[in-house]
């Protein structure tokens, strides 16, 4: 029996709020909803940096991404997912090479993105010239 992949709403802030994480994981809902994902997991760091990918919902929904379960990632902002670009960049090109579609309501997560575009030539760039 094969297993169906879900989506994973991500939600994250630098400073525990409780309303406004419930204000952000609503917002996300609808923006999912709109894409047609319906009854997303949700992964919610309420109080955590986004310098840091050590976060217990953040490495609660990689951990799914690794075991198969996860088949797109939503969330409101790039930066909901990490706050340091070639890091950021790095968990993207990985979560990708899983098969995971990535969204973000700022538009900066999706292929056709010029920001992606530009920073995913920078990362290309920086990684032949360490080698």
């Amino acid at each position: 029996m094969e297993q169906t992949k879900r989506a994973a709403l991500y939600c994250r802030l630098a400073r525990a709020d409780d309303e406004a994480m419930e204000m952000q994981k609503e917002r996300a809902l609808r923006y999912a909803a709109e894409l047609g994902y319906v009854n997303p997991i949700i992964y919610a760091d309420n109080g955590a940096s986004g310098l840091t990918f050590d976060r217990p919902a953040f490495s609660a929904m990689n951990a799914d991404i690794v075991a198969g379960k996860i088949g797109a990632v939503v969330t409101l902002s790039s930066s909901r997912i990490g706050r340091n670009s070639i890091k950021t960049l790095a968990w993207m090109d990985k979560a990708r090479r899983k098969g995971v579609v990535l969204k973000a309501w700022d538009g900066l997560l999706d292929d056709n993105a010029p920001a992606f575009q530009l920073f995913g030539m920078i990362a290309a760039e920086m990684k032949k010239n360490r080698a």
